[in-house]
């Protein structure tokens, strides 16, 4: 054999050895609890330096090491080059984009030692976006899996348990981190606009819930192909839920049943939660139509107030006939009705009311003096503010949020 030849194979075979070391280096991340943040450490004291990876977004999924990681994302950002080599200060950078199950990311490895990247970087960065493929693969799987067994416990709770059999349900509970015989939530949440409930909405509520902490069963609804879709969810009933409740409140209108503790009681639950979407959503369209924006829109029916929970377990159809034939006296009369509304939002406050619409005190005296010769008692009288405010009460605390809101931006 000639030398030239002998000294290519010892190159070879050099080489292999390297990239059997660097993948057993990398090899034993995948069997940690968390295998990302060990998989970047690993790499970041390879390369004596940083390993990160990125999302499509420039947003830091896992790092470790010291590296200037905006200036380097801001580097890979300016361009559509797929793999950088590029020098940012003292620090030489190598990056990798990776296609992988969950979306695009992006592997940068930088450090201060260019001769140890020139001779291993193709090798560090091959070898890692191998592994990054393997976990990424595994959680995926993992997280499917969990999904499956999330939905088909909460079918099940939603079906009804039997007392007798809870203890076997909590023990499943417990694997999705509920604490046995806790408070629980029912919560049924809805999208606003022109927005459609997806597969991609449920990974959301998840990654928000595990952010806030709080222990999660999610599934979509369907009653029909004509209407759309809710989501249904189990929660503790927690300061953390709280925080998460009010969090996904920005973008949906939601509905949280009453706290309980017994599974029996999930189906109830659930219907407690369906009630309590609807007065969230009659609330939320008073307001889009004044605001001309989605608001934002909460309600726990255990804290609402007596009028609410009692309307809200009447018939609809025969209570809105009824309420239609009280307020007929406003069908030709829509500025008495937003005075009467904006009168009652403002505690019968004729000052207040005047401010909030623009207008003279007397302009409010007047038109409330018209209001009561169309129903023939005064605006002050018990029975009159009791059978106005229940027939509107929607407008009434949506108008008062509108205000209330509109203080606080000008405050």
């Amino acid at each position: 054999m000639v030398p030239e030849t002998v000294d290519a194979a010892l190159s070879q075979v050099k080489k292999l050895q390297r990239e059997l070391d660097v993948s057993a280096s990398l090899l034993n991340a995948v069997s940690t609890d968390e295998p990302l943040a060990t998989l970047t450490a690993q790499l970041s004291k390879l390369c004596r330096g940083a390993a990160v990876v990125y999302d499509a977004d420039g947003v830091i999924i896992a790092s470790a090491g010291e590296a200037p990681t905006q200036l380097i994302w801001n580097e890979i950002s300016s361009t559509n080059v797929p793999n950088l080599d590029f020098n940012l200060g003292r620090w030489r950078v190598r990056t990798r984009t990776v296609g992988l199950l969950d979306g695009v990311h992006v592997l940068a490895i930088a450090t201060l030692n260019e001769t140890l990247i020139e001779a291993d970087g193709e090798i560090f960065l091959d070898t890692a976006e191998r592994m990054l493929g393997a976990v990424n693969g595994i959680q995926h799987g993992a997280s499917m899996r969990d999904r499956r067994d999330n939905e088909h416990l909460l079918a099940m709770l939603q079906d009804g348990v039997l007392p007798s059999r809870e203890h076997r349900f909590w023990s499943r509970l417990n694997q999705f981190r509920f604490v046995s015989y806790s408070p629980l939530r029912a919560v049924e949440a809805a999208t606003r606009g022109d927005s459609r409930i997806k597969d991609a909405t449920i990974d959301s509520f998840i990654d928000t819930a595990r952010r806030d902490g709080v222990p999660l069963l999610i599934t979509i609804r369907r009653f029909d192909q004509e209407s759309e879709p809710t989501i249904n969810a189990l929660i503790p009933a927690s300061k953390a839920s709280d925080r998460w409740l009010s969090r996904i409140s920005k973008e949906y209108t939601v509905g949280a049943s009453a706290p309980f503790s017994a599974l029996a009681d999930t189906p109830a639950a659930f219907r407690e939660a369906e009630t309590a979407l609807g007065i969230a959503e009659s609330r939320a369209r008073f307001v889009s139509q004044e605001e001309k924006t989605a608001p934002r829109v909460l309600v726990k029916l255990d804290e609402v107030d007596v009028t609410t929970w009692a309307l809200s377990n009447v018939d609809a159809r025969q209570l809105d006939t009824r309420i239609q034939a009280v307020l007929g006296q406003f069908d030709e009369a829509e500025m008495l009705r937003e005075t009467l509304v904006t009168f009652l939002a403002l505690d019968q406050n004729i000052g207040a009311a005047a401010e909030a619409m623009f207008v003279h005190a007397n302009t409010v005296r007047y038109r409330l003096s018209k209001i009561e010769e169309l129903y023939g008692e005064p605006v002050a009288s018990a029975s009159f503010v009791a059978n106005t405010y229940l027939c509107l009460q929607n407008e009434i605390l949506g108008k008062r949020q509108i205000l209330t809101a509109s203080a606080e931006r000008s405050g």
